[in-house]
């Protein structure tokens, strides 16, 4: 049997909403919206704790923080309690609290900046003009990487197969053309 549950909720949507991404409690009936992350002053310095720009579905009054927003590029939800923040060359592995993970390595940092990051089971694919980079979540080791100078590589698609356009450098109005990666366990 098969049904589908519609709710309809009037929310107050910030004007510029570069993220907008589901994030699934396991005890909430409906997600939350993340809509922004933000930096948290902790006393101690070490302490890389953000705090997640969330609009409740439930009716609940949206939070406000003074604390200052981060230039997030991509908010994933990788399991039932880890996310990950993608900033401009950093990935962030935080909890649903924001906490640095535990278990895993909590930072990936990569030598240019990300334009999409791909999640797999226990690593990640880091896009970036020029190639890409894959990473292990648990040991930070490169678990694959593709560079080439002359070509920019720009991913069209992630949902289920990768789709890349991949356009020469020195003549961006050239024809393209479309890989599709295969190979990969995705971890959806």
């Amino acid at each position: 049997q098969k049904f589908m549950q519609l709710k309809h909720i009037a929310v107050s949507l910030p004007e510029n909403l570069p993220i907008f991404e589901l994030l699934v409690l396991e005890k909430e009936e409906l997600p939350q919206v993340c809509v922004g992350v933000s930096g948290l002053q902790t006393p101690v310095k070490t302490c890389e704790q953000v705090h997640f720009d969330i609009i409740h579905l439930n009716d609940t009054p949206r939070a406000q923080t003074g604390s200052q927003s981060l230039k997030v590029m991509q908010v994933t939800q990788l399991d039932r309690d880890t996310v990950l923040i993608t900033l401009e060359n950093t990935v962030k592995i935080v909890n649903l609290n924001g906490n640095p993970s535990i278990g895993r390595t909590s930072k990936l940092t990569f030598d240019f900046s990300i334009e999409t990051l791909v999640c797999l089971q226990d690593s990640v694919l880091a896009f970036w003009k020029h190639g890409l980079k894959g990473r292990s979540l648990n040991s930070e080791e490169v678990t694959q990487e593709i560079t080439d100078e002359s070509r920019i590589f720009k991913v069209l698609g992630t949902s289920r197969d990768i789709i890349l356009q991949s356009t020469l450098t020195d003549n961006p109005s050239a024809l393209s053309n479309l890989y599709i990666l295969t190979g990969h366990e995705s971890s959806y």
